[in-house]
């Protein structure tokens, strides 16, 4: 880890992270990433444990909160859910009036933006600014509401996109159930759901990437908890971030089939292309969360009818794995790697995977924020000049 140096001076020698890599940027205790390792915990409780034993509810009531609820908790966090998740009449002409075509993250970061402006209490925050316990309360709603309902904005963006009655969530389904309700109308069966529920969990909280980032950045500045997700949102948008499964799942299934993997892997090597879904920036171990996606994606293809499609990954893995491994530099499948591939065999556009990525992950940019705000200062980091500091203007008829 990088040492503090202190107060410095220009002109000097410094190392430079090229992004920011290496810097530290605060103390948290919502999640931990062991990068060499391959292991990723949401305060303390492994990605692995979560995933198989609870619901996504769950889940981002630890992030937000601390700890796993009993019953109660629960069921009262789930209630205060539900009383948000209604989307209004102006909310649904917004999403409706866009065009179809529009990028959806696009969509959802508009219709949350817009969201702010009819939430008179998510401008309440700055006016506590000296009673910090009174802003975490307030807060910490907004955020409840928000989670709610950027997911019916999710589902009403992927029906809107075909022309469909947007659908008000059902009081009687989960946070995921009604996801996928609104979405297509139809009430999961309990095995969907548990999948999806354990697609939303993985992607709820990865340490400080750079949607953690924007999120924390921008609430730095006392700004309102809207405008907070919606540049999240905004970060997340981009391919090296929150569209790489969408890139990934496109490149699988022009590949053509399983036969043809050697061949298209060879020529990828032979080019020194990569290959979309593989390497991350943090893990240097195989990612954790495509350990858990890869076992659920096997099953749930075979289901679908799509096994040719998760072969082919299974046999790119395999081969461009073994040839990073005969380099001696290993580069193993991240979570968008296979994650694209479960988000199509549940029925999801293309175009929306990224989407679910923010719904999952407004929980943990909450938790962050969250955290974050009692002892809030804003972020205000340095650039180094590197550029001339004595030229004099010339007059424009002489330039």
């Amino acid at each position: 880890m990088p040492k503090f140096l202190g107060r410095i001076e220009f002109p000097c020698t410094i190392e430079l992270g090229r992004g920011l890599e290496g810097a530290i940027t605060n103390v948290t205790r919502i999640g931990y990433v062991n990068g060499e390792e391959g292991h990723l915990n949401y305060r303390g409780y492994s990605i692995e444990d979560l995933s198989d034993n609870c619901s996504y509810e769950e889940v981002a009531y630890l992030l937000i909160f601390g700890k796993l609820p009993n019953r109660a908790e629960l069921n009262t966090f789930q209630l205060r859910l539900r009383k948000s998740g209604e989307l209004p009449e102006e909310i649904i002409r917004i999403i409706e009036t866009l065009p179809r075509d529009a990028h959806p993250m696009n969509v959802l970061q508009t219709g949350v933006a817009a969201f702010g402006c009819l939430d008179r209490d998510s401008l309440e925050v700055t006016r506590h600014v000296s009673d910090p316990a009174a802003a975490l309360e307030i807060e910490t709603e907004i955020a409840i509401r928000i989670m709610a309902r950027t997911r019916s904005i999710a589902a009403a963006i992927a029906r809107a996109r075909k022309g469909q009655a947007v659908l008000q969530p059902d009081p009687n389904l989960s946070f995921t159930g009604n996801y996928l309700y609104q979405m297509s109308g139809e009430k999961p069966s309990p095995v969907t759901e548990k999948l999806m529920d354990i697609c939303l969990i993985l992607q709820a909280d990865h340490g400080m990437n750079a949607s953690t980032f924007t999120a924390v950045v921008t609430h730095s500045t006392l700004s309102d908890m809207y405008s907070t997700i919606a540049a999240a949102i905004g970060s997340l948008r981009g391919p090296l971030h929150g569209g790489a499964n969408e890139a990934a799942l496109e490149e699988l299934a022009a590949i053509g089939g399983p036969e043809k993997a050697k061949a298209w892997v060879a020529e990828k090597i032979a080019k020194g292309q990569k290959v979309i879904g593989f390497g991350h920036r943090v893990y240097k171990a195989y990612d954790p969360r495509a350990l858990v996606l890869k076992k659920h994606a096997e099953a749930l293809c075979r289901e679908k009818g799509m096994e040719s499609l998760y072969r082919t990954a299974v046999e790119v893995e395999n081969l461009f794995l073994a040839e990073m491994k005969a380099k001696g530099k290993p580069i193993y499948p991240n979570v968008d790697y296979y994650s694209g591939i479960v988000y199509h065999a549940l029925g999801f556009p293309t175009p929306l995977f990224p989407v679910i990525f923010a719904v999952s992950r407004t929980a943990g940019w909450a938790a962050r924020v969250l955290e974050y705000l009692p002892e809030n200062r804003i972020f205000r980091p340095r650039a180094v000049y590197d550029g001339p500091t004595d030229l004099k203007v010339v007059p424009i008829e002489k330039r």
